[in-house]
């Protein structure tokens, strides 16, 4: 391991990536209503709690990832009828840090969320739920959403400060 690597795992470790994506999304999601199923024939509202957020590191320098685990109650709208779905997920999100070039921080990228990053359960009751679990594809549903919304919170003016970390001239984390 060079001193750049050794660098970037000391500042950029799993336990600040969990912290600091803790912060960002904190203890509860909701989003919604959005548009679902075919032809966007229903609407669905979601809230959830999230539980203990886990890092691990990658399998070079600078690579983490953060498990993120949502119960999400959905709640889908079709006609006149409402259709109640619980959700059990865990959202991986990659990040890979480096020095820059010049020296004078870490950039940490996040990965781009897609569908295998989320590990889904869902449960419906029912007739509707067997139509919207059927018809609406309601697990690629989810995800659609959940990407979105997970993508959108990482481009906040505040995640992309917490993803340039300012160094001093002796390679230090500044305050």
């Amino acid at each position: 391991m060079d001193d750049r690597d050794a660098l970037v795992a000391a500042i950029a470790t799993p336990e600040r990536a969990v912290r600091d994506i803790g912060d960002l999304i904190g203890d509860r999601v909701a989003f919604g209503p959005v548009t679902a199923g075919p032809g966007g024939m229903a609407t669905a509202n979601a809230t959830g709690v999230v539980g203990r957020l886990r890092g691990r590191c990658g399998t070079r320098a600078g690579r983490t990832e953060v498990h993120v685990p949502v119960t999400l109650d959905v709640s889908v709208q079709i006609g006149r009828q409402t259709v109640p779905v619980e959700a059990e997920m865990t959202v991986r999100i990659g990040l890979d840090a480096c020095v820059c070039p010049d020296g004078d921080h870490i950039l940490v990228e996040v990965d781009e969320i897609g569908p295998g990053d989320i590990a889904l359960e869902t449960h419906t009751r029912g007739v509707g739920g067997v139509f919207i679990r059927r018809l609406g594809n309601l697990d690629a549903e989810i995800r659609h959403h959940v990407i979105g919304y997970v993508t959108d919170l990482l481009e906040t003016p505040e995640a992309r400060e917490l993803r340039y970390i300012p160094l001093d001239e002796e390679g230090e984390e500044t305050a």
